[in-house]
């Protein structure tokens, strides 16, 4: 008796402490999100760790279906408190829907137009910056909703982390590691404004050859997703032309400009409008 009591205890331990787990899973999710897509973008990887861990997963899945049946009718106390936080954690997933704002979708036409409209002006920001760096430096700086979201320096021998200091002294100790003064990095964030470009990734004479000639300007987030230019210096080699043509998420726009969309999985990066942007575009 004293055994089955004890499992019975148990079993509800595991189950209060597994509802408890998906409302804090929710609250992480909206407060980190900026918007619904963001939303969906983070709630992505918690899908496929599911699917992947299915062993694990699959019953933990049926504890909480399980849970939600026993609970009703709410017959004793537990159960109340049971389908009462399975109903807060609904509710509370579909106010954070409601609150997020909605965000605008991006397009190769939307991009194209904001080349056509900011072409000099992102390349006087890549000129600034490249004239700015040491040899072999870079910086990568991007913003959402006016907070800093990523922002390294990275010279020969170190990468650091900038995006959390405050103290001026200590990040232009950081920034001087690349050449970079307070200064430059006023000037440059007002030609990213003037550009209309939210985040920057530019590697001066770069080791990789992923990076060479070529210069990152984020243009828009869209949930998790980057939609960004690839802006080089040189005429894209054949290579490089086949890689952007196969792959979905990027558009070539002329021997020297790139559209790339990033995200966090296949599913959810890429350009709606690619193939009729790529025919029109190949037909120039």
């Amino acid at each position: 008796m004293k055994i089955k009591s004890l499992l019975r205890y148990s079993y509800r331990v595991i189950e209060i402490m597994l509802i408890l787990s998906i409302t804090t899973a929710i609250v992480s999710i909206g407060v980190n999100s900026h918007d619904k897509a963001e939303m969906g973008g983070i709630l992505s990887p918690f899908i496929v760790a599911i699917l992947w861990m299915w062993f694990v997963s699959f019953p933990l899945i049926l504890i909480v279906v399980a849970s939600i049946i026993r609970s009703i009718p709410p017959v004793s106390i537990f159960k109340k408190v049971v389908l009462s936080l399975h109903i807060f954690n609904v509710a509370l997933w579909i106010l954070f829907y409601l609150i997020l704002p909605k965000p605008d979708p991006c397009d190769a036409a939307l991009m194209e137009k904001h080349y056509m409209n900011h072409r000099n002006d992102m390349y006087d920001l890549v000129n600034y910056v490249r004239s700015s760096l040491d040899d072999s430096c870079s910086i990568n700086l991007k913003y959402r909703n006016d907070e800093i979201r990523e922002f390294t320096i990275e010279n020969n021998s170190e990468t650091r982390d900038c995006a959390c200091i405050e103290n001026k002294k200590e990040l232009e100790a950081i920034l001087n590691l690349a050449g970079l003064s307070m200064q430059e990095l006023t000037v440059i964030q007002e030609k990213m404004l003037k550009a209309g470009i939210i985040g920057i990734d530019i590697d001066k004479n770069p080791k990789s050859g992923w990076m060479d000639g070529k210069s990152i300007l984020l243009y828009r987030w869209y949930g998790v997703n980057e939609y960004q230019f690839a802006l080089y210096d040189r005429p894209i080699t054949e290579e490089e032309k086949h890689d952007v043509l196969l792959m979905h998420q990027f558009i070539l726009y002329n021997d020297s400009v790139v559209f790339e969309s990033y995200g966090g999985y296949p599913g959810q990066r890429g350009f709606p409008d690619k193939e009729q942007f790529q025919k029109k575009e190949t037909a120039i």
